[in-house]
C-alpha cells in the first residue's frame, strides 16, 4: 500500500459549515464572561481563538458531520468539560477529549447528549476506532429519536453512512445518506439537504456511477447557489471537477477546480483555496507534468504555512515528498517527508506520525534498504497499535509482509499478510480484503 503523501478533496469534507462559527462564538463568550480583567479576557480569547482555529481547520478537512445543538446555553458543568474537550481535539488528544465529553454528559440533557455522543464518536473515528465510533453515533441517533431532535438524527445518520463508506459497505452508506436526506427535506433544512445530496454524490462516485454522482452534485450545487452559500457552492464545483478527473476529462476538471478556487479566494477561505490548489496539482499529476504539480502543491503549502495550519503544512510537505519520489529523487523525498513527520510529532498528531514513518519505510524499501524500511514500518505499526487504529495496523502489516517477501522469506510474509487480512475482515473493508487475498495467492504461486 502506497500511503506516501495525500491531498485534500471537497469530496471528503461534507459537514455543517455553520457549526464552525458556533464553536468560536461559544468558547469566546463563555471564557470572556468568566475573565476577571480586560487583560485576562484578551489573553484567554487570544488563546481560545488559536485553539478553535486549529479545530475548525482540522474538522473541515477530515471529520464527519458535526452537531452541537443545546451546548450554547448549557450550564458550567456541561459547557466547561465540552470546551476543554474541544481544545483537546485541536491537540489530537482523542482519549482525553472523550473523557471530558463524558464528564459533560453526566449533567447534560436532551439534545445536549445527542451532540456530545456525536463528538465522542468523531474522536473515535478520527483515531481509527470505527466500531466504537459507530456505537456512539448509534447512541446519538437513539437519543435524538427519544427526545424528538429532528436535526440531531440526520446528523447521526450521515456520520454512520460515512463509517459504512469507509468500511466499503457502499449500499448501506447510500441507505443512510438517503434517510438523512429525507429528514432534511421534511424539516425544511436546505443546507442539510444539499450536504446530504453531496454525500450521496461522493458515494455514487466511489461506486463508479459517475453520471449519477454528477447529477447529485449538480442538484446540491443548485441549492447552495439558491441559499447563497458560496462555500457550499465551491465545495460542489470541486466535487464535479473530481468527477471529470475520474473520467479523464482533464480540461473540464481543471475548469471546475479553477471556478472553485476563484470563489474560495473571493470569500477569503484560505483553507478551501489551499485544497483547490492541491487538487489542481493532481490534475497535472495525471497529465504527467510533475513540475506544474510541484508548483501547485508548493502554493498550497505556502498558504498552510501562512495561516499557521500545521496539519495542512505537514500534509503539503508529504505531497511534495511524493512528487520528488516520483521523480526518482529519494533524498529530496526523504527530506520533505522527514519535515512532515517532525511537524506531526510536534503537534502530537499520532496518525500523521505513523503515516510519516510508513512513508519513510516505503522510500527505504524503494532504495533497497529493507532493514531500515522494516524498522520504520514496525515503528508505524507500534503507534497504530497504541492508538487502537486497526485499519492503520492492517496497512502496516501489509508493508511488513511485502518487505519479508522481498527478503526472500515467504513464510513470514504470509504470516503478516494473513494478520492484515484478519483485521480487514473484522472491520469489513471489502476492497482491501480482495487486494490482500490476491497478494497471498501470488506468494503461494496459485
Amino acid at each position: 500500500m502506497d500511503i506516501l503523501g495525500y491531498h485534500i478533496s471537497e469530496a471528503d469534507i461534507q459537514i455543517f459549515l455553520g457549526v464552525l462559527g458556533v464553536i468560536i462564538a461559544l468558547l469566546l463568550w463563555r471564557f470572556a464572561r468568566r475573565a476577571k480583567s480586560t487583560k485576562e479576557t484578551e489573553a484567554r480569547i487570544s488563546n481560545i481563538e488559536k485553539n478553535t482555529e486549529q479545530i475548525l481547520e482540522v474538522l473541515k478537512k477530515k471529520y464527519p458531520e458535526l452537531y452541537l445543538d443545546g451546548l450554547d446555553s448549557s450550564p458550567p458543568p456541561v459547557f466547561d468539560p465540552f470546551a476543554e474537550g474541544a481544545k483537546l481535539m485541536a491537540e489530537y488528544k482523542w482519549d482525553a477529549a472523550i473523557s471530558e465529553f463524558k464528564k459533560s454528559i453526566i449533567s447534560a440533557t436532551g439534545s445536549q447528549r445527542v451532540a456530545l455522543y456525536n463528538l465522542i464518536a468523531i474522536c473515535y473515528y478520527s483515531s481509527g476506532r470505527l466500531e466504537s465510533a459507530r456505537e456512539n453515533h448509534e447512541e446519538s441517533r437513539t437519543l435524538a429519536l427519544e427526545c424528538g431532535d429532528t436535526t440531531g438524527e440526520p446528523a447521526a445518520l450521515g456520520n454512520l453512512a460515512l463509517i459504512y463508506h469507509t468500511q466499503g459497505d457502499l449500499k448501506k452508506a447510500e441507505e443512510y445518506h438517503q434517510a438523512a436526506l429525507k429528514i432534511y427535506r421534511q424539516i425544511g433544512n436546505p443546507k442539510g439537504e444539499a450536504n446530504a445530496l453531496g454525500n450521496l454524490g461522493v458515494t455514487y462516485c466511489t461506486q463508479g456511477d459517475l453520471n449519477k454522482a454528477e447529477e447529485y452534485h449538480r442538484v446540491a450545487l443548485k441549492i447552495h447557489r439558491k441559499i447563497r452559500n458560496r462555500e457550499g457552492e465551491a465545495d460542489q464545483l470541486g466535487n464535479i471537477g473530481r468527477i471529470y478527473l475520474d473520467r479523464g476529462d482533464l480540461e473540464q476538471a481543471l475548469k471546475y477546480h479553477q471556478k472553485a478556487l476563484k470563489i474560495y479566494r473571493e470569500i477569503g477561505c484560505k483553507q478551501g483555496e489551499a485544497n483547490q490548489l492541491a487538487n489542481t496539482g493532481l490534475i497535472y499529476k495525471v497529465k504527467g507534468d510533475l513540475e506544474k504539480e510541484l508548483k501547485y502543491h508548493q502554493d498550497a503549502l505556502k498558504i498552510h504555512q501562512d495561516i499557521g495550519f500545521k496539519e495542512g503544512e505537514a500534509a503539503g510537505l508529504g505531497n511534495i515528498a511524493r512528487i520528488y519520489f516520483a521523480k526518482g529523487d529519494s533524498e529530496q523525498a526523504l527530506k520533505y517527508v522527514r519535515n512532515s513527520l517532525k511537524i506531526y510529532q510536534e503537534i502530537g498528531h499520532k496518525q500523521g506520525e505513523a503515516n510519516g514513518l510508513g512513508n519513510i519505510g516505503l522510500i527505504y524499501r524503494a532504495k533497497g534498504d529493507l532493514d531500515q524500511a522494516l524498522k520504520y514500518h514496525q515503528d508505524a505499526l507500534k503507534i497504530h497499535q497504541e492508538m487502537g487504529d486497526r485499519k492503520g495496523q492492517a496497512f502496516d502489516l501489509i508493508n511488513i509482509g511485502l518487505i519479508y517477501s522481498a527478503k526472500g522469506d515467504p513464510e513470514q510474509a504470509l504470516k503478516y499478510l494473513h494478520d492484515a487480512l484478519t483485521i480487514f475482515k473484522q472491520i469489513g473493508m471489502k476492497e482491501q480484503i480482495e487486494i490482500v487475498e490476491r497478494n497471498i495467492r501470488k506468494l503461494k504461486g496459485e
